[in-house]
């Protein structure tokens, strides 16, 4: 599943170390957006990349044109 987590603020500084800590256990991260504070990526459950320094987590869906 795919997700988007935004960092909290005041760890904005430490997103890299966060995001090797969601590598660390198994969370595939794709981007590391640091201005921004948002990390994106894949997990089997959202409830896996809710680590200290993530303010919140949500499923990315993807749209398409019909």
């Amino acid at each position: 599943m795919n997700f988007i987590a935004t960092v909290e603020d005041n760890q904005r500084s430490n997103i890299q170390e966060i995001a090797r800590s969601l590598e660390k256990i198994g969370v595939k991260v794709r981007g590391v957006m640091r201005i921004s504070g948002v990390i994106t990526g894949s997990s089997r459950s959202l409830s896996r990349v809710r680590i200290p320094g993530i303010r919140s987590v949500e499923q990315d869906r993807s749209l398409r044109a019909s």
